[in-house]
């Protein structure tokens, strides 16, 4: 059997209960992500503030530009924008009577904008009356700031259903896992259930790539074009499952998106963010013991003709992951790190520039597992 697999992209973690301290990893993973989330069929394209007189609800003469401005960008594409008014005060007064009063500032800005042809439908008011003061209400200045409402325009997106299954590359049995979903502009993350099915919805029409990751195996990624309708995967030869190779002795790991500039151990800079990621691997799996293998493409190249640095080339590239990996806590027993020169090219006679790329690599072989 080629034990050798791809793996590219992100890892984020999603343990079984038995690995508790990795349950709480993950949470803190999910804590850090943006608040919006790809789920949402609304997303915020653009936000406005307009400020009011202490006590007044009346809209001020400097309100009419920043509405002029809304209403233009609205009126682009009425059908699928909304506005979300929030409306605040300052603290002098009792929280109820802001409460009311906040509530009349959203509904002047609701009506105002009505009065300009946009339809009342399309207009959301939430008032928040003291709650949520955007400065001091010490001095008369912070106070100020918190005499606003906010408004935020939305954009609805057309959503989509996608169901799979995560699994074992083995053994085919399901894998309980953590899914990443990135599209040009969002992210988000959810759990599989306990045999690795999801079913999530995402933005129609978009290029999406899914990261499972899950502990005991190597990650995966596969991107997708999310379409309306299940019958357009069987048509082009899609599937929504992703297979994870065990990270057990023996398997190697082709780190793909860890590309190098060319004769040199210098990494290009989109795969700058993808050493984060080989650390959060080592991380979830601290029985790992792995090497750590640099190559590079060198077709037809002898070594023993080239100037040592050549030579060394590939271990240099090796030994860069393997700082990387020591300088944020993996033990130095837990890994070793070895160059192969051009003895293992993935393709002997690279025909295109992406070939030969995929020549100058770096591996992770699992050696073994610690106590």
């Amino acid at each position: 059997m080629n034990t050798q697999r791809l793996i590219d992209s992100t890892v984020l973690i999603h343990p079984p209960m038995k690995h508790f301290w990795l349950f709480l990893f993950l949470l803190g993973s999910l804590a850090s992500l943006p608040a919006q989330s790809i789920f949402d069929s609304l997303y915020t394209v653009a936000g406005a503030e307009v400020y009011f007189d202490f006590g007044k609800a009346d809209l001020r003469p400097d309100a009419s530009r920043t509405l002029d401005s809304v209403v233009a960008g609205i009126r682009e594409d009425a059908r699928s924008l909304r506005i979300r008014i929030t409306a605040h005060t300052d603290s002098i007064g009792s929280p109820a009577a802001n409460e009311r009063l906040s509530k009349r500032r959203a509904e002047a800005l609701r009506d105002d904008l009505i009065r300009r042809g946009l339809s009342g439908a399309a207009i959301e008011i939430v008032p928040f009356g003291e709650r949520r003061p955007a400065a001091s209400n010490a001095t008369e200045e912070g106070r100020q700031q918190n005499r606003r409402a906010t408004l935020d325009i939305v954009a609805a997106v057309p959503m989509a259903s996608l169901s799979g299954q995560i699994k074992d590359r083995d053994s085919g049995k399901g894998v309980q896992s953590m899914l990443t979903f990135r599209s040009r502009t969002r992210e988000d993350s959810t759990m599989t259930d306990s045999v690795g099915f999801y079913h999530v919805r995402l933005p129609k029409d978009s290029v999406v790539k899914i990261t499972a990751v899950a502990p005991d195996y190597f990650f995966q990624t596969m991107t997708m074009r999310i379409f309306g309708s299940p019958e357009l995967y069987k048509k082009y030869k899609l599937s929504p499952n992703i297979e994870l190779p065990p990270a057990k002795a023996g398997e190697t790991a082709v780190l793909r998106d860890l590309f190098f500039v060319g004769d040199q151990d210098i990494l290009l800079r989109v795969s700058q963010p993808e050493l984060p990621k080989i650390l959060k691997f080592m991380q979830i799996n601290p029985d790992l013991k792995v090497e750590i293998a640099g190559h590079i493409n060198g077709p037809g190249l002898v070594m023993e003709a080239e100037p040592l640095w050549r030579q060394s080339l590939s271990e240099r590239r090796a030994k860069l992951v393997y700082d990387y990996l020591l300088k944020n806590g993996i033990p130095a027993e837990r890994m070793t790190y070895k160059g192969y020169m051009n003895t293992q090219m993935l393709f002997p006679q690279p025909k295109t520039a992406q070939e030969a790329e995929q020549n100058r690599r770096v591996e992770i072989r699992v050696t073994g597992k610690g106590e």
